[in-house]
């Protein structure tokens, strides 16, 4: 039984309600949870517009978003946010043993040189943010920077 209960689009702002609707029913199976955002509209904007925002902007590829977002989700142990991400991760091309050992990405076979790095780093920001090497920084900026030059 739910203890919070959920809000739906129509008790928001036509604006805030658009962004409720277009995150439910795209980005993957959180209804329950955009419900529960909907008590705090400003976090429903700000949170579920911005992942709206860069899906739709494909600045970064949605692969690395969603490796970003499972390795953080699984060093943090929320199993909410890895068990609706990790089918995400799927279409992307891992499969599940693969999405499970996310944080094993030194000599994981279903990661690129890229794909790696990208996990690297979301742990580095998730257990060290202030003692980010210098050098992994440029090593992701430089093999993204190859990859975005080479697809435009």
């Amino acid at each position: 039984m739910a203890r919070v209960a959920n809000v739906g689009p129509e008790a928001l702002s036509p604006e805030t309600g658009e962004i409720y609707e277009r995150f439910a029913s795209g980005y993957g199976p959180f209804k329950d949870q955009v419900a529960v955002f909907a008590h705090v509209p400003s976090a429903l904007q700000l949170v579920m517009g911005m992942l709206l925002e860069l899906r739709a902007q494909k600045n970064v590829p949605y692969r690395y978003i969603e490796l970003a977002i499972v390795a953080v989700s699984k060093i943090n142990e929320c199993h909410y946010c890895v068990g609706h991400h990790k089918p995400l991760l799927l279409v992307e091309g891992l499969s599940s043993a693969g999405a499970d050992s996310i944080l094993d990405y030194a000599g994981h076979p279903e990661l690129s040189e890229v794909d790696k790095l990208v996990v690297e780093y979301a742990i580095a920001v998730t257990n060290n943010p202030q003692r980010i090497r210098d050098s992994l920084f440029e090593r992701l900026r430089r093999l993204l920077s190859i990859l975005f030059c080479a697809t435009k």
